[in-house]
């Protein structure tokens, strides 16, 4: 939007009441009065409870006068299940109990020096100011409350030693003086829905003395005693003020361009998430370096990333995400939890460092627009992973939004109603619809844009976009303003036009069938190194290394009959797909030893009378014979058996080797395929089947 149309006017917060009386007979604009909030707490870890004190200091920047003052109290919303934000059905849906609610309550409002009456309802603190606040002028306020901590896995609460507070405090609403109203909306159990101006805290709080303390802003240990500490907590230009805490946090650390990006995780009981921890902080240290190329530099000092047992996804705040909890270092050595790590943590930590662009640092009403900052945030993240993986990228813009594009037709969905992206959330009927829109429609909308405009132009937009708003909030029309600016009347005409249509369908985005199929194998591709990562060589290894371009040779036993070679080739084709054609097929008289060494290779046969088995069968991890097969962990008597396993080259452990054998009756129908999440699979008399991992 044009500076000269925001309509939405800013009550500005004053820094501090020794201040107020420098306003008096001064003329001060808007962005010369930062926002200040001024908090005393103290945390009982036992009760589960925080007190204290909240001063905030005003100026009425709103050119209206005012005869009272709202405050948000989200943290009210915990109260019931059925008002919950982000509460999964899947968590049951019996009343809560005691301990499960959150509450903040109100004890006194002092206004100026007096105390004034309100009323706390509908997750708002209403002030009937006893004297109009004309505009111009300042006044200070202070609240006391009482917040209690609901037991949970939601963004408010604690679970198992992490405390994590957010929308936690009276929060100053937003003003619209062209309707002459505060917004009023309560969070919604859908999407998010915070609206505020930037503003500056600082805050101390007395917290257990062994606590870890991460906060938005900066935190420092100012005193202790006995066995508590108080921490002090400031923060700039921020738009709210999260803590998370427990203590049991270590953390791990990376600088990039004199920004530091922490990455927290849980050490408990010797179960240590480090790992998963380091990978989370070279994804976030990565997107903070691409981000500010792409878009602007990062407006902070510090980044940090916390593990916590928040379930719903990743959450962001002011300088700091609320992550989920990783799997543990033993998990990640023991099972398939790595590919957890990739095809969600991974991706989570670049979406949420992306709304560090996208809502903290340029603001919106996330309940009316979310299309601004959730949308265009799945977009960065796509377009993320576009640019430093490749187009074929199993979370780039092909795979996560035009592949997986459904035209919003009626009945596309089963029925289900998929607004238009500029809907507010509470037009949402649930979450699919949500994220149909907001997630894959919406962010579809800012690819298109780029098409019609090319990369260059399309990164000069969101640039201006970034200047302009930045530490300040926009709209829709802010963003079509900058798109008009930058391309023209005809793509800001045709892009408005896309935001607003619950029709929306862009057909010069569809996917061809040769980029699904690329799309494909990129995804296998990622799974496959995710199992790897965990197990070592995989049924799929020897795919990967033809799909990365490596040498695999398959040596065929010259005893095959041309049905049986047929019969073998489809199944090898059904195993490397489009590069069946790119490896290597010789018969086992024509194989030497030689061949064996610097290549991966696939030996189809029988043991018994097979050469090239007798001069490797020692250093297979499974023993192979007339009478059964055999391994550490297990013995198979039967002479009917066949199977596929892959382990490392015994002739070059930098390399990989597949076995195709059976026994009696050949493999002809046997299937196999790369997809399968185990080293070893093996049929006995073609009627029982066994999968597993040497």
């Amino acid at each position: 939007m044009k500076k000269g149309h925001i309509k939405t006017a800013v009550i500005a917060f004053v820094a501090g009441l020794s201040m107020v009386c420098l306003f008096k007979g001064a003329t001060v604009q808007a962005s010369s009065l930062p926002a200040k909030y001024d908090m005393n707490l103290e945390f009982n870890a036992e009760k589960k409870n925080l007190t204290g004190k909240e001063d905030i200091y005003i100026n009425n920047n709103s050119g209206s006068d005012l005869k009272t003052l709202e405050f948000h109290l989200y943290a009210d919303s915990y109260n019931k299940r059925e008002t919950m934000p982000f509460y999964n059905s899947s968590m049951g849906d019996k009343p809560l109990l005691e301990e499960e609610k959150g509450d903040i309550s109100i004890a006194k409002v002092i206004v100026n020096g007096k105390e004034l009456s309100y009323t706390q309802d509908n997750e708002l603190l209403k002030i009937s100011l006893d004297k109009e606040l004309k505009k111009g002028e300042n006044l200070s306020i202070s609240i006391q409350f009482n917040l209690k901590l609901p037991n949970g896995v939601l963004r408010l609460g604690y679970s198992n030693d992490v405390y994590s507070f957010t929308n936690w405090y009276p929060i100053l609403s937003m003003y619209d003086s062209k309707e002459n109203k505060w917004d009023e909306n309560s969070f919604n159990i859908i999407g998010e829905s915070n609206y505020s101006d930037t503003a500056e805290y600082n805050v101390n709080i007395k917290v257990p003395k062994n606590f870890t303390v991460v906060s938005t802003g900066k935190e420092s240990e100012t005193s202790s005693e006995g066995n508590t500490k108080i921490m002090n907590l400031k923060a700039n230009d921020v738009r709210d003020f999260v803590m998370i805490m427990s203590p049991y946090f270590k953390s791990v650390s990376k600088e990039i361009d004199g920004i530091k990006v922490n990455s927290y995780y849980l050490d408990k009981d010797n179960n240590s998430t480090l790992n998963t921890a380091k990978k989370v902080l070279d994804s976030s240290v990565d997107a903070v370096k691409f981000f500010s190329q792409q878009f602007g530099k990062y407006p902070y000092e510090d980044l940090d990333m916390i593990e916590t047992y928040f379930q719903g996804g990743a959450m962001e705040y002011p300088q700091l995400v609320q992550m989920p909890k990783y799997p543990s270092d033993t998990e990640n050595s023991s099972n398939n939890s790595s590919f957890y790590m990739t095809s969600f943590i991974k991706e989570a930590a670049v979406h949420e460092v992306g709304h560090q662009w996208w809502y903290v640092t340029v603001g919106n009403n996330e309940f009316k627009e979310p299309f601004l900052d959730e949308s265009l945030t799945s977009f960065s993240t796509a377009y993320f992973f576009d640019k430093t993986e490749g187009p074929y990228s199993q979370y780039g813009i092909l795979s996560k939004l035009r592949s997986s594009f459904v035209t919003t037709n009626e009945g596309a969905y089963g029925g289900i109603k998929i607004p238009s992206a500029a809907s507010s959330v509470d037009k949402y009927d649930n979450m699919m619809s949500y994220n149909i829109s907001i997630y894959g429609k919406g962010a579809l909308i800012f690819e298109d844009l780029r098409n019609r405009v090319g990369d260059a132009k399309f990164k000069e937009v969101l640039q201006a976009y970034f200047k302009e708003y930045k530490f300040k909030n926009s709209s829709i029309d802010g963003l079509l303003s900058i798109i008009e600016q930058k391309c023209g009347s005809s793509v800001k005409e045709a892009i408005k036009n896309a935001i607003y249509s619950d029709k929306y369908n862009p057909e010069n985005l569809k996917v061809t069938n040769e980029d699904f199929e690329k799309i494909s194998i990129e995804r296998l591709k990622s799974s496959i190194k995710a199992s790897e990562d965990s197990k070592g060589v995989v049924l799929g290894s020897l795919f990967l290394r033809a799909a990365q371009g490596e040498k695999v040779i398959i040596v065929t036993p010259s005893s095959l009959s041309k049905t049986e070679e047929a019969l073998i080739g489809d199944n090898l084709k059904n195993y490397f797909r489009d590069l069946y054609g790119k490896v290597l097929i010789k018969k086992d008289k024509d194989i030497t030893e030689k061949d064996l060494i610097g290549n991966n290779v696939m030996l189809l046969g029988n043991p018994q009378n097979n050469k090239l088995f007798d001069s490797i069968s020692k250093s297979l991890p499974i023993s192979i014979n007339k009478t059964g097969i055999s391994s550490s962990s297990f013995t198979i008597t039967n002479e009917n058996i066949s199977g596929f396993l892959v382990t490392k080259n015994p002739k070059d452990e930098k390399k990989v080797m597949g076995i195709l054998f059976w026994t009696k009756d050949g493999s002809e129908n046997f299937f196999f395929h790369p997809e399968m999440d185990s080293q070893f699979t093996i049929s006995i008399d073609n009627k029982q089947f066994m999968n597993g991992n040497f």
